[in-house]
């Protein structure tokens, strides 16, 4: 595995204790080749800091409380600082379930209270630069990038041509 100058790498366990991202998830990650990592002649590796994803920390299971609490797609958007358009989008694609429509529409607290984690990990992660990535996989689940360098790149160019797009209209 070669490494790159621009990554710090650090132990394993670090990444562990500090990002509070379970070993397995980790280890899943390196095998998947979606976490840059070595490994050492005692076994242990070393793993790409800037490429380690907190959002795989977040599980379904932490907000089971809030399972078949009702929240209007409204109080969701006051609630949690997202839009109402993003929650309704998610709802749709089946990532929120849906528990009554009418006059108003009343999503589940706790796949909102998850999705809503899982994108403020996401905007803390982008610095607030949400236009272009990705917060879920088709399953609903926080999506990894799999070469974060190569999408860095992607989003800088987009970002380039909305901006020499806006000065030359």
């Amino acid at each position: 595995m070669t490494f790159s100058h621009s990554n710090t790498y650090i132990p394993l366990p670090e990444a562990i204790r500090k990002y509070g991202v379970s070993r397995d998830a980790l280890l899943e990650r390196i095998k998947s080749g979606k976490l840059t990592a070595a490994k050492l002649p005692d076994g242990e590796f070393l793993v790409a800091e800037s490429e380690i994803d907190t959002s795989l920390n977040i599980k379904r299971e932490d907000f089971a409380h809030l399972r078949g609490r009702k929240i209007s797609m409204s109080e969701s958007s006051r609630k949690y600082g997202i839009s109402q358009p993003t929650f309704s989008r998610w709802a749709k694609l089946g990532f929120i379930k849906v528990l009554e429509r009418g006059w108003k529409v009343y999503l589940d607290e706790a796949d909102v209270a998850y999705c809503a984690a899982v994108y403020q990990e996401k905007y803390k992660l982008y610095n607030g630069r949400m236009m272009g990535v990705s917060v879920f996989d088709k399953n609903g689940n926080p999506y990894q990038v799999k070469y974060k360098e190569v999408a860095a790149n992607l989003r800088k160019e987009r970002r380039e041509k909305r901006r020499t797009e806006k000065v030359t209209d």
